[in-house]
Protein backbone atom coordinates (compact mmCIF):
# COMPACT_ATOMS: atom_id res chain seq x y z
CA UNK A 1 0.00 0.00 0.00
CA UNK A 2 1.33 3.43 -0.91
CA UNK A 3 2.14 5.78 1.95
CA UNK A 4 0.66 9.24 2.36
CA UNK A 5 4.00 10.73 1.31
CA UNK A 6 3.96 8.77 -1.95
CA UNK A 7 0.49 10.18 -2.77
CA UNK A 8 1.64 13.81 -2.45
CA UNK A 9 2.14 15.66 -5.73
CA UNK A 10 -0.02 13.40 -7.86
CA UNK A 11 -0.96 14.64 -11.34
CA UNK A 12 -4.49 16.01 -11.57
CA UNK A 13 -7.21 13.60 -12.66
CA UNK A 14 -9.19 14.75 -15.72
CA UNK A 15 -12.19 16.98 -15.04
CA UNK A 16 -15.62 15.45 -15.39
CA UNK A 17 -16.80 18.04 -17.89
CA UNK A 18 -14.06 17.15 -20.37
CA UNK A 19 -14.62 13.45 -19.64
CA UNK A 20 -18.32 13.69 -20.50
CA UNK A 21 -17.58 15.58 -23.73
CA UNK A 22 -15.04 12.95 -24.78
CA UNK A 23 -17.47 10.14 -23.89
CA UNK A 24 -20.19 11.74 -26.03
CA UNK A 25 -17.77 11.89 -28.96
CA UNK A 26 -16.72 8.28 -28.36
CA UNK A 27 -20.33 7.14 -28.35
CA UNK A 28 -21.19 9.06 -31.51
CA UNK A 29 -18.41 7.41 -33.51
CA UNK A 30 -18.71 3.95 -31.95
CA UNK A 31 -22.44 3.45 -31.40
CA UNK A 32 -22.35 0.45 -33.73
CA UNK A 33 -20.04 -1.29 -31.26
CA UNK A 34 -21.55 -0.03 -28.01
CA UNK A 35 -25.30 -0.30 -28.57
CA UNK A 36 -25.27 -4.08 -29.28
CA UNK A 37 -23.28 -4.64 -26.08
CA UNK A 38 -25.76 -2.53 -24.10
CA UNK A 39 -28.72 -4.34 -25.67
CA UNK A 40 -27.19 -7.70 -24.66
CA UNK A 41 -26.89 -6.44 -21.09
CA UNK A 42 -30.45 -5.09 -21.23
CA UNK A 43 -31.76 -8.45 -22.40
CA UNK A 44 -30.05 -10.12 -19.46
CA UNK A 45 -31.45 -7.58 -17.03
CA UNK A 46 -34.99 -8.04 -18.38
CA UNK A 47 -34.56 -11.81 -18.12
CA UNK A 48 -33.55 -11.58 -14.46
CA UNK A 49 -36.48 -9.27 -13.70
CA UNK A 50 -38.94 -11.63 -15.38
CA UNK A 51 -37.57 -14.55 -13.38
CA UNK A 52 -37.88 -12.38 -10.25
CA UNK A 53 -41.61 -11.97 -10.83
CA UNK A 54 -42.02 -15.75 -10.77
CA UNK A 55 -39.17 -16.90 -8.53
CA UNK A 56 -37.43 -14.14 -6.49
CA UNK A 57 -34.74 -16.49 -5.19
CA UNK A 58 -33.94 -17.57 -8.74
CA UNK A 59 -33.48 -13.96 -9.78
CA UNK A 60 -31.10 -13.47 -6.86
CA UNK A 61 -29.09 -16.53 -7.91
CA UNK A 62 -28.95 -15.36 -11.52
CA UNK A 63 -28.03 -11.75 -10.79
CA UNK A 64 -24.24 -12.39 -10.50
CA UNK A 65 -24.32 -13.57 -14.14
CA UNK A 66 -25.10 -9.99 -15.18
CA UNK A 67 -21.41 -9.38 -14.52
CA UNK A 68 -20.66 -11.01 -17.89
CA UNK A 69 -22.59 -8.55 -20.09
CA UNK A 70 -21.41 -5.75 -17.81
CA UNK A 71 -17.80 -6.80 -18.42
CA UNK A 72 -18.59 -7.02 -22.14
CA UNK A 73 -19.76 -3.41 -22.24
CA UNK A 74 -16.75 -2.19 -20.29
CA UNK A 75 -14.37 -4.16 -22.53
CA UNK A 76 -15.82 -2.55 -25.65
CA UNK A 77 -15.64 0.88 -23.98
CA UNK A 78 -12.05 0.20 -22.89
CA UNK A 79 -11.03 -0.63 -26.45
CA UNK A 80 -12.73 2.50 -27.73
CA UNK A 81 -10.85 4.65 -25.21
CA UNK A 82 -7.50 2.91 -25.57
CA UNK A 83 -7.52 2.25 -29.33
CA UNK A 84 -9.58 5.20 -30.60
CA UNK A 85 -12.63 5.33 -32.84
CA UNK A 86 -13.12 2.48 -35.30
CA UNK A 87 -16.79 2.31 -36.34
CA UNK A 88 -16.18 -0.71 -38.56
CA UNK A 89 -14.73 -2.85 -35.80
CA UNK A 90 -16.94 -5.60 -34.37
CA UNK A 91 -15.36 -6.85 -31.16
CA UNK A 92 -18.46 -7.86 -29.16
CA UNK A 93 -17.88 -11.67 -29.23
CA UNK A 94 -14.29 -11.28 -28.02
CA UNK A 95 -15.37 -8.81 -25.34
CA UNK A 96 -17.90 -11.23 -23.87
CA UNK A 97 -15.64 -14.27 -24.07
CA UNK A 98 -12.62 -13.18 -22.03
CA UNK A 99 -11.84 -13.45 -18.32
CA UNK A 100 -14.78 -15.63 -17.25
CA UNK A 101 -13.48 -16.58 -13.80
CA UNK A 102 -12.58 -13.11 -12.46
CA UNK A 103 -15.77 -11.71 -13.97
CA UNK A 104 -17.93 -14.27 -12.17
CA UNK A 105 -16.05 -13.79 -8.89
CA UNK A 106 -16.47 -10.03 -9.14
CA UNK A 107 -20.18 -10.46 -9.84
CA UNK A 108 -20.62 -12.80 -6.87
CA UNK A 109 -18.68 -10.52 -4.54
CA UNK A 110 -20.64 -7.44 -5.64
CA UNK A 111 -24.03 -9.11 -5.19
CA UNK A 112 -23.05 -10.60 -1.80
CA UNK A 113 -21.72 -7.28 -0.52
CA UNK A 114 -24.82 -5.44 -1.74
CA UNK A 115 -27.13 -7.94 -0.01
CA UNK A 116 -25.23 -7.76 3.30
CA UNK A 117 -24.90 -3.98 3.33
CA UNK A 118 -28.45 -3.42 2.08
CA UNK A 119 -29.84 -5.73 4.77
CA UNK A 120 -27.84 -3.97 7.49
CA UNK A 121 -29.05 -0.60 6.22
CA UNK A 122 -32.71 -1.64 6.22
CA UNK A 123 -32.56 -3.37 9.62
CA UNK A 124 -30.44 -0.71 11.26
CA UNK A 125 -32.46 2.32 10.17
CA UNK A 126 -35.82 0.65 10.81
CA UNK A 127 -35.04 0.08 14.48
CA UNK A 128 -35.32 2.49 17.38
CA UNK A 129 -31.92 1.89 19.00
CA UNK A 130 -28.89 4.18 18.46
CA UNK A 131 -26.71 1.12 17.81
CA UNK A 132 -29.00 0.14 14.96
CA UNK A 133 -28.78 3.63 13.49
CA UNK A 134 -25.00 3.45 13.68
CA UNK A 135 -24.94 0.09 11.89
CA UNK A 136 -27.32 1.46 9.26
CA UNK A 137 -25.13 4.53 8.75
CA UNK A 138 -21.99 2.41 8.32
CA UNK A 139 -23.88 0.20 5.87
CA UNK A 140 -24.96 3.26 3.87
CA UNK A 141 -21.36 4.44 3.61
CA UNK A 142 -20.35 0.91 2.68
CA UNK A 143 -22.82 0.94 -0.22
CA UNK A 144 -21.44 4.29 -1.40
CA UNK A 145 -17.86 2.97 -1.30
CA UNK A 146 -18.96 -0.21 -3.10
CA UNK A 147 -20.69 1.84 -5.81
CA UNK A 148 -17.74 4.17 -6.39
CA UNK A 149 -15.23 1.34 -6.08
CA UNK A 150 -17.06 -0.71 -8.72
CA UNK A 151 -17.00 2.24 -11.13
CA UNK A 152 -13.23 2.50 -10.64
CA UNK A 153 -12.56 -1.25 -10.67
CA UNK A 154 -14.42 -2.30 -13.82
CA UNK A 155 -12.32 -0.19 -16.23
CA UNK A 156 -9.12 -1.54 -14.67
CA UNK A 157 -10.32 -5.15 -14.71
CA UNK A 158 -10.91 -4.96 -18.48
CA UNK A 159 -8.07 -2.56 -19.38
CA UNK A 160 -6.30 -4.06 -22.45
CA UNK A 161 -3.02 -2.45 -21.39
CA UNK A 162 -3.18 -4.23 -18.02
CA UNK A 163 -4.55 -7.57 -19.25
CA UNK A 164 -1.28 -9.35 -18.40
CA UNK A 165 -1.44 -8.34 -14.73
CA UNK A 166 -3.12 -10.37 -11.97
CA UNK A 167 -6.66 -9.30 -11.10
CA UNK A 168 -5.56 -8.72 -7.50
CA UNK A 169 -3.02 -6.15 -8.69
CA UNK A 170 -5.65 -4.31 -10.73
CA UNK A 171 -8.03 -4.28 -7.77
CA UNK A 172 -5.23 -2.96 -5.56
CA UNK A 173 -4.69 -0.16 -8.06
CA UNK A 174 -8.40 0.65 -7.86
CA UNK A 175 -8.08 0.97 -4.09
CA UNK A 176 -5.06 3.26 -4.41
CA UNK A 177 -6.98 5.45 -6.85
CA UNK A 178 -9.84 5.77 -4.39
CA UNK A 179 -7.36 6.88 -1.72
CA UNK A 180 -5.53 9.26 -4.05
CA UNK A 181 -8.62 10.95 -5.53
CA UNK A 182 -11.51 10.42 -3.08
CA UNK A 183 -13.34 13.63 -3.99
CA UNK A 184 -13.01 13.21 -7.73
CA UNK A 185 -14.13 9.58 -7.72
CA UNK A 186 -16.92 10.46 -5.32
CA UNK A 187 -18.04 13.04 -7.88
CA UNK A 188 -17.74 10.41 -10.61
CA UNK A 189 -19.92 8.05 -8.58
CA UNK A 190 -22.53 10.81 -8.14
CA UNK A 191 -22.50 11.60 -11.86
CA UNK A 192 -22.87 7.94 -12.79
CA UNK A 193 -25.73 7.57 -10.30
CA UNK A 194 -27.55 10.51 -11.95
CA UNK A 195 -27.02 9.01 -15.41
CA UNK A 196 -28.25 5.63 -14.19
CA UNK A 197 -31.39 7.11 -12.58
CA UNK A 198 -32.27 9.16 -15.66
CA UNK A 199 -31.67 6.15 -17.90
CA UNK A 200 -33.82 3.95 -15.64
CA UNK A 201 -36.66 6.47 -15.77
CA UNK A 202 -36.50 6.46 -19.56
CA UNK A 203 -36.13 2.63 -19.47
CA UNK A 204 -35.35 2.27 -23.19
CA UNK A 205 -32.24 4.43 -22.72
CA UNK A 206 -31.00 2.16 -19.94
CA UNK A 207 -31.50 -0.96 -22.07
CA UNK A 208 -29.82 0.47 -25.19
CA UNK A 209 -27.28 3.19 -24.37
CA UNK A 210 -27.20 3.98 -20.62
CA UNK A 211 -24.59 1.53 -19.33
CA UNK A 212 -22.42 1.93 -22.45
CA UNK A 213 -22.20 5.67 -21.89
CA UNK A 214 -21.46 5.12 -18.19
CA UNK A 215 -18.64 2.73 -19.17
CA UNK A 216 -17.15 5.32 -21.52
CA UNK A 217 -17.27 8.02 -18.83
CA UNK A 218 -15.67 5.66 -16.29
CA UNK A 219 -12.88 4.58 -18.65
CA UNK A 220 -12.18 8.15 -19.75
CA UNK A 221 -11.87 9.24 -16.12
CA UNK A 222 -10.10 6.22 -14.62
CA UNK A 223 -7.39 5.48 -17.19
CA UNK A 224 -5.55 8.84 -17.10
CA UNK A 225 -5.74 8.85 -13.30
CA UNK A 226 -4.47 5.25 -13.07
CA UNK A 227 -1.67 5.81 -15.58
CA UNK A 228 -0.61 8.99 -13.78
CA UNK A 229 -0.68 7.34 -10.37
CA UNK A 230 1.47 4.41 -11.51
CA UNK A 231 3.94 6.74 -13.19
CA UNK A 232 4.11 8.83 -10.01
CA UNK A 233 4.64 5.80 -7.76
CA UNK A 234 7.31 4.42 -10.13
CA UNK A 235 9.15 7.75 -9.99
CA UNK A 236 8.85 7.91 -6.18
CA UNK A 237 10.57 4.56 -5.69
CA UNK A 238 14.31 4.76 -4.85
Amino acid sequence: MASRVELVGLPEAPRLTSVVRSALTDFYFNSGRLVPANVAWGAGMVGVLVVGLIWPLGALLLSPLLAFPTAGIFRVAARVVRDGADPARRDLPAAFGAGARPTLLLGLASVAATIVLGSNLAIGLSGSEPMGWMIGTFAAWGLIVLWCGSIVAWPLIVDPLRAHRPVSERLRLAGLLMLAHPVRFGALGSLVAVIAVVSAILTVALLTIGLAFIALVACRHVYPAADGLEAHLAGARP
